[in-house]
């Protein structure tokens, strides 16, 4: 068996290195409980294997376990964030110094414009003519990033066979015409078209389905662009969704929430098939708990993050919920909820103590 760290020192510790290439982990989070400090964590160390090892084995201070491999590449999926560029987000996790040596190593996927053009908020405020903006004071020079170092403590994703080709990916989506997030660049920049052809256009959106065939519209093209990322990115590879629940907040006429769990128990399939690691970030009380259940049930494991209650003071609580190989790799006495903290290595599980 093979498998994937999440980067999360103690946690991959825990399980001899991390879960199975080819799972699906739902971080079902309360509101600043750590499941995207998580998310965030993973995509920036994980990251920092390719970009700089030598650093990654100080911060990280790798698993020393046969049969684990780094992701062959990292990618982040934003669907509705705009906020700030993607080295700012990390930087709200981990060090300034970790957040620019990782970004280089991440390939970031903002389909936040596609998502936006479904609601009636103004183009203004999600489209930036300069969204790469970085933090003040952050070095971003390509010489700052280190070279990577040839001693690397894990193979990596590519040499046991994992499907990683762009073309791969690109070439679903693209006889089709789907998930292609400019696909309304002419009208949006106000290009006349003829009658004709808008009338075609309208019953092509009509006429989208969902990743199992079931007739959902998509006459956003969210669930378009999110498939034909998801295609492009799985494959060996650490792929973060921020935040599935995000769809949610659509019309249901125009995402319905029966096509959103689809879709992720169709890229469940599509992981397993392929090989490497995907986290799903759901904001847990963005939905009700039916559709958070039905989220759990499209994947293959579960963690929730929670605030523990009572006391004089807030606690981050990580739960196992459900992970493949986690019973089988933890003592009993150890399934449990797990106190957090926040280093310059981002989250991490304490060494303090245990919630039974």
């Amino acid at each position: 068996m093979v498998d994937m760290p999440f980067g999360v020192s103690r946690l991959d510790s825990m399980l001899d290195g991390g879960v199975p290439t080819g799972s699906v982990v739902l971080l079902a989070t309360e509101p600043g409980a750590g499941g995207r400090k998580f998310a965030h964590t993973s995509a920036a160390i994980n990251a920092l294997a390719t970009t700089n090892n030598a650093a990654f084995e100080h911060h990280y201070r790798g698993i020393d376990h046969e049969g684990v491999i780094v992701p062959a590449s990292v990618h982040y999926l934003s669907v509705a964030a705009t906020a700030g560029s993607l080295e700012a987000t990390l930087t709200e996790t981990v060090s300034s110094e970790i957040a620019a040596q990782a970004t280089d190593g991440i390939s970031h996927h903002d389909l936040s414009e596609t998502y936006f053009e479904a609601t009636d908020v103004p183009d203004a405020w999600y489209q930036h003519d300069d969204p790469a903006s970085t933090l003040p004071g952050v070095d971003t020079d390509d010489d700052a990033v280190e070279e990577i170092d040839a001693t690397d403590p894990f193979e990596y994703a590519e040499d046991v066979g994992a499907i990683t080709d762009d073309s791969e990916g690109e070439g679903e989506g693209e006889d089709e015409g789907e998930g292609r997030p400019d696909a309304a660049d002419g009208e949006r920049e106000g290009i006349p078209e003829a009658a004709d052809s808008d009338a075609e256009t309208a019953s092509d959106t009509a006429a989208m389905t969902d990743t199992e065939g079931h007739g959902a519209t998509d006459t956003s093209g969210i669930l378009s662009a999110l498939r034909a990322s998801l295609d492009d990115a799985v494959g060996g590879n650490l792929v973060v969704i921020d935040a599935i629940t995000d769809l949610d907040d659509l019309p249901e006429e125009t995402v319905a929430w029966d096509a959103v769990v689809r879709l992720l128990r169709g890229l469940t399939r599509l992981v397993t098939a392929r090989g490497g690691l995907v986290l799903v970030v759901a904001d847990a009380e963005a939905v009700t708990d039916p559709q958070l259940g039905s989220l759990s049930a499209a994947t293959t494991g579960t963690l929730s993050f929670a605030w523990e209650t009572g006391g004089s003071q807030r606690a981050r609580l990580l739960s196992i919920r459900e992970l493949p190989s986690a019973l089988d790799r933890l003592d009993r006495d150890e399934i449990a909820a797990f106190e957090s903290e926040l280093h310059d290595r981002g989250y991490d599980l304490s060494n303090v103590r245990k919630i039974h």
